[in-house]
Order: structure tokens, then C-alpha cells, then sequence
């Protein structure tokens, strides 16, 4: 057996049956790749519709692709133009989601989808979360839980629900798949506003 490397990708054909049944619920999508990548996510699913890809690489592959940390592109831009999100982090897309959530106007019943990959298993075994998650799920700073990663998925489902909640939106679709080592979670969300 060959050694685990970062850059594996670990799913499927999930990630693109995630992505391609958001597409479909998505009016006229126009596609923010946040962790723009190699391109096999925008060969599969985004080639051909409206699309801005973000890496901090320098990536010339013929895609419209910005080199920049997603995260100020995210706390600058204009976010209205796209109604697709896609946070493919390989550790935490939390940080973004949260961003897009926050600076994004909505307009009332509009439809909006988030592809996010993550994997924070490692993290939560270590009794940790990413701090901008904790307000929603009402844990503090600096609390340590024994065996947090086993609650996991339930952590996950509060933070998302909580979060879109607060930002008048409500879930109108989700979808999950992990791989088979169950440390790398695939989600689709499709929410709409009220």
C-alpha cells in the first residue's frame, strides 16, 4: 500500500455527483471557486458556465483564475455576481463559508449553493474546532471535549444550521458523502433566503 500524501484525492466520483446535483438546482450558476486547484472539479462540472477560480498558486491552464488568498478576495469582492460557492479546502472551509455568509447579499428567495470539503477529523481528535464555529454551536474558546471527533458529524449539521439561520437562509437541500477512511467529509448545501 502507497503512503497517504496531501494532495490524494480521496473520493470517488462524490465530489462531482455532489456538485453536479447542485448545478441542477441552481438558476443560470455562476461558479466561485475558491480552491481552484488542478481543474478536475472544473473539467467535470463548471467548464463552459460563468466561472472565477481563486489559488494562491499561479495556475495557466486556460480557466479564469485570480492568484490570491480566497479569504481576502472573499472579505473584498463583490460577491453577488456568483450563487456557487465552491470551498474545497482540503483542512477547514468553514473560515470562507462564514465570510460568504456574512459579506454576501441575498435576495429574498434567492437560491444559493456551497460545495465544501472537509477535513477536520485530525482537528477534533485533538479536541479542537475552528474558532468561528464555536459561537454556533455554543462551545468556548479554549473548552476541550474528550473524543469530540465522534460527535462529529452532529457538530457539523448544528454549525450549519445555526449559521444559515442567523443569516436568514434556509436549507433547502444537503447532501454528504466521506471517504473510506471517514477523514475527509463532502457536502453540498443548497440554501435559499427569506
Amino acid at each position: 500500500m502507497r503512503a497517504w500524501k496531501q494532495n490524494d484525492n480521496t473520493d470517488n466520483g462524490e465530489k462531482i455527483e455532489i456538485r453536479r446535483r447542485m448545478l441542477k438546482a441552481i438558476d443560470s450558476p455562476n461558479v466561485l471557486e475558491c480552491f481552484a486547484g488542478e481543474g478536475k472539479i472544473y473539467k467535470e462540472c463548471y467548464q463552459g458556465l460563468p466561472y472565477l477560480g481563486l489559488d494562491k498558486k499561479d495556475i495557466r491552464d486556460g480557466r479564469k483564475i485570480i492568484t490570491a488568498d480566497n479569504r481576502k478576495f472573499l472579505r473584498s469582492a463583490d460577491l453577488s455576481p456568483y450563487n456557487f460557492f465552491d470551498l474545497d479546502a482540503y483542512g477547514s472551509p468553514w473560515h470562507q463559508f462564514l465570510i460568504v455568509l456574512q459579506r454576501r447579499t441575498f435576495t429574498p428567495r434567492e437560491t444559493v449553493a456551497f460545495a465544501l470539503t472537509e477535513g477536520l477529523d485530525f482537528k477534533m481528535r485533538m479536541s479542537g474546532l475552528p474558532t468561528g464555529m464555536l459561537k454556533y454551536i455554543g462551545l468556548k474558546k479554549g473548552m476541550r471535549i474528550p473524543n469530540l471527533h465522534n460527535h462529529g458529524d452532529f457538530i457539523r449539521t448544528l454549525f450549519i444550521t445555526n449559521a444559515c439561520k442567523k443569516h436568514g437562509l434556509k436549507i433547502q437541500a444537503a447532501y454528504l458523502a466521506a471517504n473510506q477512511r471517514k477523514t475527509m467529509r463532502y457536502m453540498g448545501l443548497v440554501v435559499v433566503s427569506n
